[in-house]
C-alpha cells in the first residue's frame, strides 16, 4: 500500500473515534447537568417542605393566640356584666321575701339597671340606630309598615324595635313603619270625568 492511503485510512480510523469521544463528553455534561437539576430540585423541594411546616405552625399560633383573646374578651365582659347580675339577683330575692315597693322604686332600680347594662354594651362598641325623623336608609332600617302622611315621605315615623351597630356595623337593624305620600285618587277621579 502506498503511503496516501495509510493516511487516509488512518485518518477514516480517528473520525469515528473522535465523534464517539465528542459524544461521550456530550453525554458527560447532560449527565451532569441533570445532575446538578436534580440536586437544586431536591433543595427547593426541600426549602418548600419547610415553608409548609412554617405556615401550619404560624396558623396553629394564631388560632390559639385567637382563641385566647376571644376568652380575655369574653372575660371581660363577664366582669362588667357581674354587678347588674348581682343586681338583679338582690331584686329577685328582695321580691320574694314578701316586702314590698312603691312602684316609683321599682321604677328607679329598673332604670338604673338598665343604665348599668347599657354603660357596660356602649363600652364595648354598642350603638343604637337612630330612627324616628330619620329618612329611611335599608342598611339600617327594615320597614314592617307604611303610614300615609302629606309631609313625610321615606321618613321613619315610628320605631317598632330598636336596631344597633357593634363597632360601627349593623347587628341588628330598627324595625321601623315609614311615611308615604297620600294617593290623591280623588283628584285624579276629577281630572278624568
Amino acid at each position: 500500500m502506498s503511503k496516501g492511503k495509510v493516511k487516509q485510512g488512518t485518518e477514516l480510523a480517528k473520525k469515528p473515534i473522535d465523534f464517539i469521544e465528542q459524544f461521550r463528553a456530550q453525554l458527560e455534561e447532560l449527565d451532569q447537568a441533570r445532575r446538578d437539576s436534580e440536586k437544586k430540585a431536591a433543595e427547593y423541594f426541600d426549602k418548600l417542605q419547610r415553608l409548609q411546616a412554617d405556615m401550619e405552625n404560624l396558623q396553629k399560633i394564631t388560632n390559639r393566640k385567637m382563641e385566647s383573646v376571644t376568652k380575655q374578651a369574653s372575660e371581660g365582659l363577664v366582669i362588667k356584666l357581674l354587678p347588674i347580675l348581682d343586681a338583679m339577683q338582690q331584686a329577685d330575692s328582695f321580691a320574694h321575701s314578701g316586702k314590698s315597693l312603691p312602684a316609683e322604686e321599682i321604677t328607679v332600680g329598673l332604670r338604673m339597671l338598665q343604665k348599668q347594662l347599657t354603660d357596660v354594651l356602649r363600652s364595648e362598641g354598642l350603638e343604637e340606630i337612630p330612627a324616628v325623623g330619620e329618612h329611611l336608609n335599608p342598611e339600617r332600617h327594615e320597614v314592617v309598615s307604611y303610614v300615609e302622611k302629606d309631609d313625610q315621605e321615606d321618613v321613619v315615623t315610628e320605631e317598632v324595635r330598636r336596631g344597633y351597630l357593634l363597632n360601627g356595623k349593623v347587628i341588628r337593624p330598627s324595625l321601623v313603619i315609614v311615611g308615604k305620600r297620600r294617593s290623591s285618587s280623588g283628584s285624579e277621579e276629577s281630572t278624568g270625568s
